[in-house]
């Protein structure tokens, strides 16, 4: 079913789904329409016949996000083009600028962002991404554009280019989804691979841990609310973050309830260790704070505590570049070498995806050395049954053979 009227931005807002896909026909245009699917989505389109193939249809942006003007331009020049026997332009400039779609952006995610996601996002917002695309517009941004910020932030920060991708990526869904970009335009995101990064975390092996706990020890008396929060750390697998923030009403009697925690409230098992760690710590407690900072106002910072991670880490004779947060890798890893699955040990550190997990888990040399000893002897094994088998099989043939003969012959 179709209509014919001036396309105006009024009339295309003001258009009402009905139980069929519909198209209103420009009557300053012919081939330039307005289409209207069941789900109240709205498009401008242009269709056109040349050289008598069959009609092709172009899809110009959606209202709100290109005016009719703007996409009654697009689709002359369009034309024009086409009858030159040159390539398609592409629509002109549509939406507002990035930096403006980044403001709205940012305004209507942020609300369910947690504050360090708001400081990041900002950060590689008004640092890198705006000053290089800001001034373009959000519908007419192509993958080029993207690809040239991409590559040149990279070769200086690979790891910040990687964390813009990942901004811009969820901004030009947003925008798709918003009516600031064409959906035919798609994802300028899409194809610009992301740099490979090194995998970061040092395995804390049984040596390791050994020497670190004779350094708790001894420094325990002089900060001993700063050896246990390490020690709890190693103990549960939480965040560095998660055992400084901690309160005492997240405290029960068999687990942590952590209100706050990256990837939102979890619960956090707990061992009879880290129980028995927590209960001498309440008997002598006298605020909010399980570990509370200098000052007593508020939690231990993460100075407080790093400084305290490099001196024991450095007297206990491990590689300089082990971090706070590989003691959260340790007890992954420890999981799996101790048995447990790959599955169980995201639970117990809260990952939402095993492939997450998988980067946390290091194994030493002596459980790779099992695992390869009982694996080859798994291998072993079968080749000997199969060898025996073959031998039955190879003995058993000529006496059969022979007791039929001799039974032939009588």
């Amino acid at each position: 079913m179709s209509e014919r009227v001036r396309l105006t931005d009024a009339l295309a807002l003001a258009a009402q789904p009905r139980e069929r896909e519909y198209a209103i026909h420009d009557t300053a245009m012919q081939g330039f329409m307005l289409r209207v699917q069941p789900t109240g989505a709205r498009s401008w389109v242009f269709r056109y016949r040349r050289d008598g193939k069959p009609p092709r249809r172009v899809t110009l942006g959606k209202p709100g996000a290109v005016r009719a003007d703007q996409a009654r331009a697009s689709a002359l020049a369009f034309l024009a083009r086409e009858k030159g026997g040159g390539k398609t332009l592409p629509p002109p400039p549509s939406g507002p600028t990035l930096r403006t779609f980044a403001a709205e952006y940012v305004d209507r995610r942020s609300p369910a962002w947690k504050p360090s996601t708001v400081k990041a996002t900002m950060s590689y917002l008004n640092s890198a991404i705006l000053p290089a695309l800001g001034h373009l517009r959000v519908g007419s941004i192509a993958r080029a554009d993207v690809a040239r910020f991409f590559h040149g932030y990279g070769r200086r920060r690979p790891g910040g280019a990687n964390r813009c991708h990942e901004i811009l990526r969820a901004m030009f869904d947003c925008a798709a989804g918003w009516g600031r970009r064409p959906e035919a335009a798609g994802n300028p995101c899409k194809g610009i691979a992301r740099y490979r990064r090194p995998p970061r975390g040092r395995l804390l092996g049984a040596d390791d841990l050994a020497k670190l706990g004779a350094v708790l020890r001894r420094l325990e008396g002089k900060w001993p609310l700063r050896a246990a929060a390490v020690r709890l750390i190693l103990l549960t697998g939480c965040r560095p973050g998660e055992i400084r923030g901690l309160r005492w009403c997240e405290v029960g009697a068999d687990r942590l309830a952590l209100i706050d925690a990256k990837t939102g409230p979890r619960y956090v098992l707990l061992g009879d260790a880290a129980r028995e760690l927590l209960n001498g710590l309440a008997d002598r407690a006298s605020g909010e704070w399980v570990f509370p900072g200098r000052n007593g106002d508020g939690p231990l910072s993460k100075n407080e505590l790093n400084y305290f991670w490099t001196r024991a880490r450095d007297e206990a004779g491990i590689v300089t570049d082990a971090r706070l947060h590989d003691l959260r890798h340790a007890h992954a890893s420890h999981a799996v070498m101790n048995g447990e699955s790959l599955h169980v040990a995201g639970r117990l550190l809260g990952h939402r995806r095993a492939s997450t997990t998988n980067r946390y888990v290091h194994l030493d040399d002596a459980t790779l050395s099992q695992a390869s000893e009982r694996i080859a002897t798994a291998i072993e094994r079968k080749l000997h049954a199969a060898k025996r088998r073959g031998a039955v099989v190879l003995s058993g043939a000529p006496g059969t053979a022979a007791r039929q003969d001799s039974g032939a012959m009588r």
